[in-house]
């Protein structure tokens, strides 16, 4: 690997592990970037699941130190979470990536919907957090977790919408919760994908040396005064993105 594509690796999971941590989507910047050196899709979906562990699980220990993390109903959400991740692994191997992209369209498409028509809810200051997790929220985070197994990218947006529109955190504590949730979608993945010989290590941890330390830092600012608004117009600015990059590449 010559250094441009060392310092390429590096820059793409640095700030991916930023994304993730303050809002979603730092897949959307490490995908493309192994796509474009020559990483087959397969084997650059299962790659990704190394960062998005290591910037997940840094952040998480300082949210965990700075004890904005509730961990009983955090360990409740995760359970079929961590069943839907297995399904939807297990289930890559029989899933056209075309249709997929089709897919992934109509959810990012339904993503802004949602998220512009709850805006007051998700900017709101006041968490009213229910007593008790739903069984149709349950339901939905085992279909989350199938999500996240097939393909990591925006699994961690419509986590953020269940936490905060069915189960009542609003943006700031729902953001440690999700952080955590995405250690146990990578890991769970990773060890099938690792299994099954997909993964390219040297990418990997090359990212994700960069993720940690974007883990790291966005954990450190999420406490910042203002820094909902700023996750609420990231996660706007990247559904766009996303649509707008999909739009293309299906119709040009």
């Amino acid at each position: 690997m010559d250094i441009s594509a060392l310092f390429l690796f590096l820059f793409c999971g640095l700030l991916s592990g930023l994304m993730n941590t303050l809002a979603s989507s730092g897949s959307a910047i490490t995908l493309p970037a192994m796509i474009f050196f020559g990483v087959p899709p397969s084997m650059a979906n299962a790659t990704n699941r190394l960062p998005i562990l290591v910037g997940s699980t840094i952040s998480v220990y300082n949210f965990h130190r700075s004890k904005d993390i509730i961990w009983s109903k955090t360990l409740l959400i995760s359970i079929p979470l961590f069943f839907g991740v297995i399904v939807g692994t297990v289930c890559t191997n029989f899933i056209d990536s075309t249709k997929l992209q089709w897919v992934l369209l109509v959810a990012l498409v339904f993503s802004f919907i949602l998220i512009i028509s709850n805006s007051r809810k998700i900017l709101k200051g006041r968490s009213l957090i229910k007593t008790s997790i739903s069984i149709k929220s349950h339901i939905i985070f085992f279909l989350i977790g199938i999500w996240a197994g097939l393909i990591v990218l925006d699994s961690a947006i419509l986590i953020l919408f269940e936490l905060i529109l069915a189960c009542g955190f609003d943006l700031t504590k729902a953001n440690p919760i999700k952080n955590f949730l995405l250690i146990i979608i990578s890991f769970v993945s990773l060890l099938i994908f690792a299994f099954n010989g997909l993964i390219n290590w040297e990418i990997g941890l090359i990212m994700s040396v960069g993720s940690f330390f974007g883990g790291y830092w966005g954990s450190k600012i999420a406490h910042l005064e203002n820094v909902k608004k700023w996750i609420y117009r990231i996660l706007i600015a990247i559904i766009l993105f996303e649509i707008i990059t999909l739009v293309i590449k299906l119709f040009f």
